[in-house]
């Protein structure tokens, strides 16, 4: 027999349970903790046998009221654990709560789920909006549940390092890099371009691209330019790799030379 319950989700109260002949055990009272009001039994059906596991809300103002204060510390906890994963993402301060209206960003977001490893290029001059726009897109995939690392380049070749002489293995410091949901590398092009620096940030770059994986850059320079910059020390060939590996991934959206931080 199943029976829908006056409270829903297969619950029972003794009437129904009487209505329907099945067997159960008198309920022992309950009253309601702010009102002293005897609250009605809930039950569950086993093999034809009624189980008391609950009871019906009071509704009164004093069960009202506690409610909505249980509301509003979950609502609490909730926000403070989001804040605590957007600072852990590495969105600074000035871009938590940074939000974009540019089209390819927000389809972007839209098809997340679906992109197979593609990325965004966002090249722009001074203060063109490149962190912002990342940083929003960043953001809201936090809030989706999704694992992101926000960093510069400079950032992120110096945190690599620093995993150096701790016992740990360079590929566990590029890890945390090229294992996450989304990458945001923030001012490419403003790294130093010596044989370490290139070949770790390959590293980064490339096991993304094989794990198809995106990544997001920012930078003042365009792909091809970024090339050169990165040739910059001597190492051509790996520069190549890195922005061949951009070029593929990444579709460029272009935000021009306008700096937003001017006044007038």
């Amino acid at each position: 027999m199943v029976l829908k319950g006056k409270a829903g989700d297969g619950l029972v109260t003794p009437a129904e349970a009487r209505a329907a002949g099945l067997s159960f055990e008198e309920p022992k009272p309950v009253a309601c903790h702010f009102c002293g009001r005897e609250l009605e039994p809930l039950g569950a059906v086993l093999l034809g046998q009624v189980r008391w596991v609950s009871h019906a809300p009071c509704g009164c103002d004093g069960e009202l009221e506690a409610e909505r204060e249980r509301e509003h510390r979950e609502r609490e906890e909730a926000e403070a654990e989001m804040a605590r994963r957007i600072a852990a993402s590495g969105i600074k301060r000035r871009f938590r709560n940074a939000q974009t209206s540019i089209p390819a960003a927000v389809s972007y977001l839209g098809r997340f789920g679906d992109i197979q490893g593609r990325g965004l290029y966002f090249r722009g001059g001074v203060g063109a909006g490149k962190t912002t726009a990342a940083c929003a897109i960043a953001r809201a995939l936090v809030y989706s549940g999704y694992s992101v690392v926000v960093t510069t380049t400079l950032e992120m070749l110096d945190s690599i390092q620093d995993t150096y002489g701790t016992g740990a293995k360079s590929a566990e410091g590029v890890g945390r890099y090229g294992r996450c949901d989304l990458l945001v590398l923030d001012d490419l092009g403003k790294e130093g371009a010596n044989s370490w620096a290139m070949t770790t940030l390959f590293q980064v770059v490339n096991r993304r691209y094989e794990e198809m994986l995106p990544t997001i850059a920012t930078s003042q320079y365009g792909i091809d330019e970024i090339e050169r910059r990165l040739a910059r020390g001597g190492e051509r060939e790996t520069a190549a790799a890195i922005a061949s590996r951009l070029r593929e991934t990444c579709e460029v959206v272009d935000l021009g030379n306008r700096d937003r931080r001017r006044r007038g």
